[in-house]
């Protein structure tokens, strides 16, 4: 993954857990997802870097008591049978 596909995924991880957090504001979404990147800088590997920002940004909104909602996408992955966290 190069550095703007991974910009590109880690914007889509921003739309992902902004409609996963419809009652946080969507700048508050944005700036724990910068942090969780920022975090990750230094790894070499970068292919998973999105989806460990964004289980540890989903992480860190629960823990500051924000209630996630059932997206289309995640009842879609219910129905299928995938594991939704």
């Amino acid at each position: 993954m190069n550095a703007e596909e991974e910009a590109r995924a880690v914007d889509e991880v921003v739309d992902r857990l902004a409609k996963r957090f419809p009652d946080v504001p969507r700048d508050r979404v944005a700036v724990i997802v910068g942090e969780e990147h920022l975090v990750l800088e230094g790894n070499r590997i970068r292919d998973f870097v999105p989806v460990l920002v964004e289980h540890e940004a989903r992480d860190r909104l629960r823990a500051e008591g924000a209630e996630p909602v059932l997206t289309e996408d995640a009842a879609a992955a219910l129905e299928a049978g995938d594991a939704v966290s």
